[in-house]
C-alpha cells in the first residue's frame, strides 16, 4: 500500500455539559485517498454519488465514527464545515473499519464515505 496524501479527521463528540457537539481535528500524515464515482439505483432511477476510500497508515487507534469529515490535505481550521470549504475534496464518514492485523508494515484504518 501507497501513501499519496495528507488527511485531516475532523471527529464528532457529544458533550453532555454544553449539550452541543464538538469536533476534533486530527491530522494524519501517510494515508492513501481513492474517490471515484459510485452509482445507485432507486425508485427515481440512477442516482450518481462520489465514494471515497481513505486508508491511514498507523498502528495507533484512531478515533472515528460515521458522520465524521475527513478533508484532503493538512487543514488548520477548527471546524469540517470551514475546512470542506476551503479543501479541493472532503466526505463524510460512513464505514469505519480496523485493520490492524498481519504484517505490522500493513496495519491501517480504512475509512469510506461519501
Amino acid at each position: 500500500m501507497i501513501s499519496n496524501t495528507d488527511i485531516t479527521l475532523y471527529h464528532k463528540v457529544y458533550d453532555p455539559k454544553t449539550r452541543e457537539d464538538t469536533w476534533t481535528a486530527t491530522k494524519y500524515k501517510n494515508a492513501a485517498w481513492h474517490g471515484a464515482q459510485a452509482v445507485t439505483v432507486d425508485a427515481k432511477g440512477l442516482q450518481a454519488a462520489s465514494a471515497y476510500t481513505v486508508r491511514i497508515f498507523t498502528p495507533q487507534t484512531v478515533k472515528a465514527n460515521p458522520g465524521d469529515v475527513v478533508v484532503r490535505g493538512l487543514s488548520d481550521v477548527a471546524t469540517p464545515q470551514e475546512a470542506r470549504k476551503q479543501a479541493a475534496e472532503s466526505f463524510t464518514v460512513t464505514h469505519v473499519q480496523d485493520n490492524r492485523r498481519g504484517s505490522p508494515r500493513m496495519f491501517h484504518w480504512k475509512l469510506e464515505g461519501k
